[in-house]
């Protein structure tokens, strides 16, 4: 197969230098607030620099030659909702109490005083990250408060949004200077690779000692184990492979669950694609390879 990698990146310069220039000049600004979230979960999986990275090189191999289908204000909202789908997982003190606001999850938080905090950012981040790109837009040097918008929306499509629903992700999202944008079809695609960030490597050494930890729940402890088992995750003409290898019933059972969610994504996402652009990603299976045997998810 061609080589796709830094695609959208490559592209981006292509098209719009100084879309390329604004997204480069951010990524060292992005990487210090991504770091952020380490301190509140220390036993999550990984939302820094390096998953951002990640889901952009997925991005990269299923959208192969499509790119030339995307516009400059496309890739620089895309590449920065990347960048930024996460960032409500450091949201400050300061700025939590009127981010719930902003997302109307105040009634949320009344009707479940039990929740902690870890717990209520991790399940509302989207949210949350959303409300910071809004807020921070001027900071992070975003042309525009439409682009900020869109920005903001797509990272949040990545998780738990309606993709279908029109106002929420138009296909046509007015940018102010002759520009449009497919919101419906950049949130599908960062919630699909998204998904696809599963292999060992989420989990990298370099921030987690998983044995070091104290204070780790079976949960989570479960959890590392399961990405640890997924190897690596490629991409074919047609078909997505990830390869896994545990000797642990239990962890096996667990991979197996996380592929089916991860073929749920797909299908959905691919749905979205198919109903609401012009694109045709090729890859539309997901196959999966556990000790050394295909096996039917």
């Amino acid at each position: 197969m061609p080589n796709y990698d830094f695609l959208l990146e490559h592209r981006l310069k292509e098209l719009n230098s100084e879309f390329a220039y604004r997204h480069t000049c951010c990524m060292s600004l992005f990487e210090q607030m991504l770091k952020k979230f380490l301190a509140v979960f220390p036993t999550f999986t990984d939302h820094t620099l390096l998953h951002t990275l990640s889901v952009t090189n997925i991005s990269n191999q299923l959208l192969r030659e499509n790119v030339r289908k995307l516009n400059a204000s496309e890739i620089y909202i895309y590449l920065m909702a990347c960048a930024l789908h996460d960032i409500g997982m450091g949201v400050s003190d300061k700025d939590i109490d009127a981010f719930i606001d902003a997302s109307g999850l105040r009634g949320y938080v009344n009707d479940h005083p039990e929740i902690s905090k870890p717990n209520l950012i991790r399940k509302f981040h989207n949210d949350f990250s959303s409300q910071f790109v809004k807020k921070y837009w001027e900071l992070l040097e975003i042309p525009s408060e439409q682009y900020a918008n869109a920005i903001a929306e797509v990272g949040r499509g990545h998780r738990k949004t309606d993709l279908m629903d029109e106002n929420l992700y138009p296909t046509d999202y007015g940018l102010g200077n002759g520009q449009c944008a497919n919101l419906a079809l950049l949130a599908a695609l960062i919630r699909l690779c998204d998904e696809l960030d599963i292999a060992s490597d989420r989990n990298p050494d370099l921030l987690y000692d998983a044995e070091a930890m104290e204070g780790m729940s079976e949960k989570d402890v479960f959890e590392f184990s399961k990405h640890d088992a997924i190897h690596t995750v490629s991409f074919r003409e047609d078909s997505i492979v990830v390869i896994a290898d545990t000797d642990k019933a239990d962890i096996a059972d667990g991979v197996m669950e996380a592929i089916r969610t991860v073929k749920e994504t797909l299908e959905y996402c691919l749905s979205v694609i198919r109903k609401r652009s012009d694109f045709y990603i090729d890859c539309k299976r997901i196959k999966l390879i556990l000790n050394n045997k295909e096996v039917e998810v």
